[in-house]
């Protein structure tokens, strides 16, 4: 078995180009090897900045011979009824270039068919690259032209030991790479993976992407440590500074600490968003000091501290005159100038949103029974955009919201409105204050009905305004936060605020707007780890109220595997058989015969009050366990009656008798949908 190593060098390469490129190379090269019999048993990818590689190990060296088959058309169109090849026939010969006599009959799913079977000889694997990687290489999207990237520097191509020749984009490929461009930028004979990743580790260099996060996490979280604090970012700011670097060297420089002063999210913003720096947080706050990756084992000389060190005292010092800037004006008075923002051309400005925001938070707080909290709701809502016209939000858009929530606590608002604005846009977790969550989903629902009111609806993967997104932070505040909201109520009012704005009638748009929000909640469920016939069963007696949806699926998950749970179901699909084509027939309590039909109804009378006391206080899981109490009489009326009896009268008592069973089954769900039969699957929901 053969290894091949491939290796294309570039000039810097902006880091949201890396994982693309090496993604369409990998792929193209295991794709193709595979059609042709030559696929690789591992493939191991790594880059750097200026470098992307791949080795295919265990490779074929030759492929193996092959039939290649060529239908033509079926048995009783090729020949007429004297024997002889039909036009059809003779032109499928001419087309392949084969004589008549050289056709077989083929045997097909779809029945006998004639055709011609090729044997096809295997290729040398040492062939097929070579033909192969230039080819690939010059089709990779956007490489000959993007102006970031331009073509490759230089093709390191060895296959078992020996430079594999070939010419792509103007480059020979050859058996060397080389280090650093300025601390080694000598050239390195290669001679397999292994010699190659050893002698650029010597250099310094991680080309394996797994290797140098490993290493840049270790030497990031010693150096906090020696500096007395701990890191302060996100798992992004380590993928930008990994893909940022080859050689994963860290250096620690310090901030003034008259920036200290700065609000930490400001800080922290300028710091980790925009100069790709780690912040460190000591045991009273943030320290003096950031860490983040030189490029190079070591800086003896301190210039490439200095230079960091000036930039982030740039970026800080930029910030804290927009601070305050800022801070010279309040929201109240910012408030006055929505009116000049628009959120939208056809929806209005962001002042017409927030009083529509307002409105739906009003009659959130009615549904609810919230009133205690209705003031600083919609005074939260009325100041929710206030800060899209700040300076810091316009430096730092991921700030939105937060920096909103920020001032309102500096200028004294109380924690429910300020912290409302603060976490507006939060969904993991969810807002912490009620207030809070009401606002969110109040804007998130206005955003919603009028982005698809002016026909943006989602499709493929367009989805301009992050609806799904945004429909999915809604639903899981919604279900999280416990608010049991009628979400068509809402969306109906959220309709009418818009007036004449929007493109669609109520009624269309409605209609879209309930079937969208159902796909979502699906997802959501699906996500959550619910299974599909689950979803199906709790959905189909009630999918308004989320919090109940998702008590009641918590139930069905944690019941549907105990044998006694799996018999109800196997009782409740029968009963939905039997009764599935009749109307609603009274019960006549008086006409049960004593036996299996009393003693039916007295249990059901008994279980029928246990599942509604115990479903009143959501313990939906007592209820199912409730309900296996009828099994047994169930078992014994469909071994004992006849429902469908030639008399009328006695088979629609029956037939009512099980309506009732059926009735208190979908007091939880319709629990005919659950699958319990090795015939059908449970599986999670997409």
């Amino acid at each position: 078995m053969a290894e091949y190593l491939l290796e294309i060098r570039l000039q810097e390469v902006p880091s949201r180009h890396l994982s693309k490129l090496l993604k369409q190379l990998a792929t193209r090269l295991f794709e193709d090897l595979m059609g042709r019999g030559l696929g690789p048993a591992e493939v191991v990818t790594g880059m750097t900045p200026r470098r992307l590689m791949v080795c295919l190990r265990d490779l074929p060296e030759i492929s193996a011979e092959r039939e290649e088959r060529e239908i033509g058309p079926a048995i009783v169109d090729a020949y007429d009824t004297r024997g002889a090849a039909t036009e059809g026939l003779i032109g499928f010969a001419h087309r392949i270039d084969v004589e008549l006599d050289d056709l077989c009959e083929i045997q097909t799913e779809r029945g006998v068919y004639v055709g011609h079977v090729r044997r096809v000889a295997g290729h040398s694997l040492a062939k097929v690259l070579a033909e192969l990687v230039p080819k690939i290489l010059e089709e990779l999207a956007w490489w000959p032209v993007n102006h970031e990237i331009g073509g490759p520097r230089g093709i390191l191509s060895i296959l078992e030991g020996d430079v594999l020749p070939f010419e792509s984009l103007g480059v020979i490929a050859s058996s060397t790479t080389v280090g650093h461009p300025v601390r080694s930028p000598e050239s390195l004979e290669i001679t397999a993976f292994k010699s190659y990743i050893r002698k650029l580790q010597r250099l310094g260099i991680e080309v394996i992407l797994e290797d140098r996060r490993r290493a840049l996490q270790e030497a990031l979280e010693g150096a906090a440590k020696e500096l007395g604090g701990v890191l302060e970012g996100d798992a992004k700011l380590l993928d930008r500074l990994v893909a940022g670097c080859e050689i994963p060297g860290v250096l620690h420089g310090e901030i003034d600490p008259d920036h200290l002063g700065l609000p930490e999210e400001i800080l922290l913003a300028a710091l980790c968003n925009r100069l790709g720096c780690y912040a460190l947080r000591g045991p009273d706050g943030l320290l003096p000091v950031f860490l983040t990756v030189m490029d190079r084992v070591d800086d003896p000389a301190g210039y490439v501290r200095a230079g960091h060190e000036r930039a982030v005292h740039g970026c800080l010092v930029d910030a804290r005159f927009s601070y305050e800037t800022d801070r010279r004006q309040t929201l109240a008075e910012r408030l006055r100038r929505l009116p000049d923002h628009d959120f939208h051309p056809q929806l209005g400005s962001y002042a017409a949103k927030a009083d529509r925001t307002q409105a739906l938070v009003e009659l959130a707080c009615s549904e609810l029974g919230w009133g205690d909290i209705l003031e600083p709701a919609q005074q939260a809502a009325g100041l929710l955009k206030v800060d899209l016209a700040t300076g810091i939000v316009r430096e730092f858009p991921s700030l939105r919201g937060t920096v909103g929530g920020i001032y309102a606590r500096e200028e004294g608002y109380v924690e429910a409105v300020w912290q409302s604005i603060y976490e507006h846009y939060a969904v993991r977790p969810i807002p912490t204050e009620r207030a809070g969550q009401v606002v969110a989903v109040a804007d998130r629902l206005d955003s919603l009905v009028g982005f698809l009111g002016v026909d943006q609806m989602p499709s493929g993967s367009r989805d301009p305004f992050g609806l799904r997104r945004l429909t999915q932070g809604l639903l899981r505040i919604v279900a999280d936060g416990e608010l049991e909201l009628d979400l068509d109520l809402m969306a109906a009012r959220a309709v009418l605020l818009f007036g004449d704005s929007l493109d669609r009638s109520a009624e269309e748009l409605l209609s879209e707007l309930q079937s969208f929000i159902a796909d979502r909640t699906r997802h959501l469920l699906g996500q959550r780890g619910f299974a599909y016939d689950e979803i199906e069963a709790a959905e189909a007696v009630g999918a308004k109220n989320l919090p109940d949806l998702f008590a009641r699926l918590k139930a069905l998950q944690t019941v549907r595997e105990d044998p006694d749970f799996r018999s109800l179901v196997l009782s409740a699909k029968r009963i939905s058989n039997l009764v599935q084509d009749s109307p609603e027939f009274e019960l006549k309590t008086q006409e049960l015969a004593v036996g299996a039909e009393s003693d039916l109804h007295e249990a059901l009378d008994l279980v029928k009050a246990a599942v509604e006391q115990a479903s009143r206080e959501r313990r939906y899981e007592d209820s199912l366990r409730s309900m296996v109490q009828l099994v047994p009489h169930l078992d014994r009326f469909f071994s004992d009656v006849l429902v469908m009896d030639e008399n009328d009268s006695l088979r629609e008592n029956r037939i009512a008798l099980l309506q009732a069973c059926r009735r208190v089954f979908w007091r939880i769900a319709r629990l005919k949908e659950m699958a319990v039969d090795k015939g059908e699957p449970a599986v999670a929901a997409d």
